[in-house]
Order: C-alpha cells, then structure tokens, then sequence
C-alpha cells in the first residue's frame, strides 16, 4: 500500500513537471527533447539569452495551447490522426510545454538575485509559505483530477469525462490550479531575491487566466453545464 502511494505520488508530480512516466513507448520521444529544452535553458545562461528564453517559454506555453486548443488545429490533428492518437501526440507536447514554462521560472529566478528591496528572513517566510501553499494545492487538486484533466484531454477531444471534481479545493475554488495552485511560482524569485523572477511569476499568472477565460471557459460552460447550473462548482 505504501509501495502504491509513492509511485502514485512520483508519478503525479513527474507529469505535473511535463513527463508522464506511465506513457510506455512515447517516452522514447519524449524524454529526448526534455533534454534538449533543459539544454537550451542552460546556454540561455552561458550565453546570456536570458530574457529571449524566458519571454520565448511564455508565450510557447501559454500561445501554444491557446493556438491548439483554442483554433482548428485540434479539429485538424484528431481528423489526421484519430482522437487518441491525436491526443497522445498533444500530451506529449503539452509535457514539452509544461517542462518549457517550468525553465521560464528557473531561468528568470537567476536573474539580477538579490535585487528584492527584502529582508533575507522575509522573503524565505514568504517563499515558504506559497510554496507550500501553492504547491501543495496544486498536487491536490491534481490528484484528484487526474493527469488526463491535467493535460486537458477533455478540453482537446470535446468531451465530457466523468471525473467531475466538486470537492477538496474545488469546494471552494473553480480554478484552484490556476489561483492559489499557482502561488508557488513566486517562491524561487522571493528565495534569492530575484526581479524578473517575480515579474515572470505574476506574468504566468495572468497568462494562465487568459487562457482560462479566453479558450476554456467557454467549453466548460457548453459542456458542463448540468454540473454548472445543479450548483457542483
């Protein structure tokens, strides 16, 4: 039983990062080009690309699903390929931008460190507390959800799962992902006192609710609305 729950664990918090280690024979596309994004992360810093990387990551990330999610690419990869298939080629890609937003932060947060007119013992209680928080709601909701809702698969095949979550966070949050479970973002630039760190944090922030008000609002309304309307959000 414990066994379970730790693997249950990695695996979540693996996918979370942008790698579903449960995806067999994929991970062989996968895995490669992780690499090569962690890659280009660390020249950005070799050859000081910084600010390239960072506003390139966010607008891969938050362009790029509303681009696929959000137009007739989606329409178009599931009439190519078949609704699974499409879907697994898009969560793998969904992974590699999960994975490409996630070195946005680290790469921001390295930035002009120590500039944050703090206290060292303010900003680590800060950092602390919304990275425990944040963190901690997010793999929450997460668990509940499921990976599959975490990479969007209702939202990219149009339909409607059964997995309607109306509890733990989502008792009291619609998009607990999205507000509290994107706190943590800030705890790297409040730790080594980082500007632009802050800055790409509250920049994803707003990114992530543009997205959420832009592309998947409007499906959860047309498609969840019995759920919407007998009061389980």
């Amino acid at each position: 039983m414990l066994l379970r729950k730790l693997i249950f664990a990695i695996n979540l918090v693996a996918g979370m990062s942008g790698l579903r280690l449960d995806r067999g024979r994929m991970l062989l596309a996968w895995i490669p080009v992780l690499g090569l994004i962690g890659w280009g992360a660390q020249l950005s810093r070799v050859h000081d690309f910084q600010w390239a990387w960072i506003v390139g990551s966010w607008i891969a990330y938050y362009g790029g699903n509303t681009l696929i999610l959000g137009s007739g690419i989606r329409r178009w990869m599931i009439s190519r390929f078949g609704r699974e298939r499409a879907y697994s080629i898009y969560e793998m890609i969904c992974g590699w931008l999960f994975f490409t937003i996630g070195t946005g932060f680290t790469v921001s947060s390295t930035m002009m460190v120590g500039g944050l007119p703090l206290e060292r013992g303010v900003a680590w209680t800060l950092g602390i507390a919304l990275l425990v928080f944040g963190f901690g709601i997010k793999v929450w909701a997460t668990a509940l959800t499921g990976l599959d809702t975490y990479y969007y698969r209702d939202l990219f095949l149009h339909e409607h799962h059964e997995n309607w979550v109306a509890r733990g966070p989502y008792r009291y949050l619609s998009s607990p992902m999205y507000g509290a479970g994107n706190m943590h973002g800030y705890s790297a630039a409040l730790f080594v006192g980082s500007l632009p760190g802050l800055v790409f944090a509250l920049c994803c922030h707003l990114g992530i609710y543009g997205f959420y008000f832009l592309v998947e609002r409007p499906f959860v309304r047309r498609t969840y609305s019995g759920e919407l309307t007998s009061g389980l959000v």
